[in-house]
């Protein structure tokens, strides 16, 4: 499991840049969040990104349930990630802003944490 989930670190750290996570609301693009380079650490069959996930202005405004991460030339290396707030461990990406939701409006700063639980 952590050889794979090295893979996915590999693979979003390949191209000429860092990676991104992007959030959706349904089908509406929300938010982008550069991530670090390396994109994350593997340990015990668990992926966590590294780094501050930080969009300093939203897209759009949306309740955000999903989430994508591409690599530097945005092409999809992990999609269907789920969303929510803390303290919950259920998803795969939590919003970290605060406020207990999943809203996000536009031009609102975006915080989050994540971690991928290989299987």
């Amino acid at each position: 499991i952590d050889a794979r989930l090295q893979a996915v670190v590999d693979t979003i750290d390949a191209g000429g840049s860092n990676g991104f996570l992007k959030l959706y609301a349904g089908g509406t693009f929300v938010s982008t969040i550069e991530l670090a380079r390396p994109a994350g650490t593997v340990d015990g069959g668990v992926l966590t990104f590294d780094g501050t996930l930080l969009d300093p202005s939203a897209a759009a405004t949306g309740y955000v349930d999903s989430a994508t991460i591409t690599d530097s030339a945005d092409i999809v290396i992990v999609y269907g990630l789920t969303v929510g707030v803390p303290p919950s461990d259920e998803y795969d990406i939590l919003l970290t802003n605060g406020l207990g939701t999943t809203l996000v409006t536009a031009g609102q700063t975006v915080a989050a944490s994540g971690q991928i639980q290989g299987s």
